[in-house]
C-alpha cells in the first residue's frame, strides 16, 4: 500500500479524487462506480468525480476566448509540464497561458469549503488526496506554480494504487448489478485524451497537440508567428495525453479504447448555469491566484575546447540522472535537462526527483 493512501489514517475524514485516467486503466465491462466502491473499500470515506469541475471550467474557457482580446493563440494551462516547458523554455510564450486553474484543483477547492461544515470538523481533520497518470500532476500539488499552496494534501501514483484496487474491482464486480449505481452518481473522462479539450470549442479555431516533441514543435511555431490563425492550443506532454502518462499501467491505445467506449456507455455530461459561469467569471473564480512567471536562465558563450569538456560533462552527468524523460522540470528529456545543467541554465534542484547521488554531482 502507498505510504500517501495509508496516511490517510491520520484523517478523521479522508476523501480521494481519481484522475479521469485511473478508469481507462480498466475494461469498458468495468462500470466507473466499481472503481469508486473499490477506493471506499482500501479506505477512504468518499470518492469525488471531477467531471462537474471538468465542465464549468470547459464553458468557462470557452466563454474567456470569447471575450479574450490580446495575442494569440492563448495555450492550455491543465498539463504542468508544458507550463514548466514554457516558463524554460519559451519564456516569450507565458504570457499565452490561458490563466484558468484545472479540474482537479476547482473539485478539491470546493471540497475543502463544503466539507468541514458538512461534517462538523475542522478543515485539518478532513484529508483529500489525489490519484495521478504522471509525475508532474504530483509535483504540481507538492510545488504548485500558480498559488501557495494546493488544495490537496497528498498525491499518489495510478501505477501504485492499481494492484491493490484491481482484486477490490474484480470482487465488486461480481456482485454489482446496474441499479446499485446510484441516482445521483456522476462519470466523464474529462480532458484524459488529447484533444478531448478541444470538443468544447463551438467558435474559433482550436488546435490540439501530444508528444514533448510535437508540443515544442507548435511552440516554435508560436513563437515564429506561424499560427496566427489559430485562436488555442491544447498542448499536453504525454503522447495521446494524459492517458500516455509514465504512472499508467495500461497501454495508452487500449486505455484510449477503454475510455471512449466508457463514454459511451456510462458518462452523464454535467449540468452547467450559465449564469453562474458569467458571474464565477466576472469574479475571477476559476482564476490562478498568481501569474505562470518565466524562470530565469543564463546563457554564456563558450569555445570548441570548452564545448568538448562540457559534452563530456553532460554524458556524466547524465548517466546519474534516472533517465525517466518526464518533462516536470521544464526540458524535454533527461539528456536536454544534463546538457542544460552543464549549461549554467538550471540547477539541479530544478530537477523534481532529486536523490541524494544527484546532489554530489558537482563535485
Amino acid at each position: 500500500m502507498p505510504n500517501q493512501v495509508t496516511e490517510i489514517s491520520r484523517f478523521a475524514y479522508s476523501v480521494v479524487v481519481p484522475s479521469p485516467v485511473l478508469y481507462a486503466q480498466f475494461g469498458p465491462d468495468i462500470h466507473p462506480y466499481l472503481v469508486h466502491l473499490a477506493l471506499r473499500e482500501l479506505g477512504f470515506d468518499e470518492v469525488v468525480d471531477v467531471s462537474a469541475s471538468t465542465a464549468a471550467l470547459a464553458a468557462t474557457l470557452a466563454r474567456y476566448l470569447e471575450t479574450y482580446q490580446g495575442r494569440r493563440p492563448l495555450i492550455s494551462s491543465h498539463c504542468p509540464s508544458t507550463l514548466r516547458l514554457i516558463q524554460v523554455k519559451y519564456p516569450d510564450l507565458v504570457e499565452l497561458i490561458v490563466p484558468l486553474d484545472v479540474p482537479r484543483e476547482v473539485t478539491a477547492r470546493e471540497l475543502r469549503k463544503t466539507l468541514p461544515a458538512r461534517l462538523g470538523l475542522p478543515p485539518e481533520k478532513v484529508g483529500i488526496i489525489y490519484i495521478a497518470p504522471c509525475p508532474a500532476k504530483i509535483v504540481s500539488i507538492k510545488q504548485p506554480a500558480e498559488k501557495e499552496k494546493s488544495y490537496f494534501d497528498g498525491a499518489v501514483a495510478i501505477r501504485d494504487v492499481y494492484p491493490v484496487l484491481l482484486p477490490h474491482v474484480v470482487a465488486a464486480k461480481k456482485r454489482f448489478a446496474a441499479q446499485d449505481v446510484p441516482e445521483g452518481f456522476t462519470f466523464d473522462p474529462g480532458w484524459a485524451t488529447a484533444g478531448a479539450l478541444t470538443c468544447f470549442a463551438t467558435s474559433g479555431n482550436w488546435l490540439a497537440v501530444s508528444g514533448i516533441d510535437q508540443v515544442m514543435r507548435i511552440f516554435d511555431d508560436i513563437e515564429n508567428s506561424k499560427l496566427r490563425n489559430v485562436d488555442f492550443v491544447e498542448a499536453l506532454a504525454c503522447m495521446m495525453g494524459c492517458i500516455g502518462g509514465p504512472f499508467v499501467v495500461e497501454n495508452p491505445y487500449v486505455a484510449r479504447a477503454n475510455i471512449e467506449r466508457q463514454r459511451q456507455r456510462h458518462a452523464q455530461q454535467c449540468a452547467v448555469d450559465m449564469a453562474e459561469i458569467e458571474q464565477k467569471l466576472k469574479e475571477r473564480y476559476h482564476f490562478f491566484e498568481h501569474p505562470i512567471l518565466p524562470r530565469p536562465t543564463r546563457y554564456f558563450d563558450t569555445d570548441l575546447e570548452t564545448s568538448i569538456k562540457r559534452l563530456k560533462e553532460r554524458e556524466r552527468v547524465y548517466q546519474k540522472l534516472r533517465q525517466i524523460d518526464c518533462g516536470c522540470c521544464g526540458a524535454p528529456t533527461c539528456l536536454a535537462f544534463a546538457e542544460d545543467f552543464v549549461r549554467g541554465e538550471v540547477e539541479l534542484t530544478d530537477r523534481i526527483f532529486l536523490s541524494q547521488r544527484d546532489v554530489r554531482l558537482p563535485s
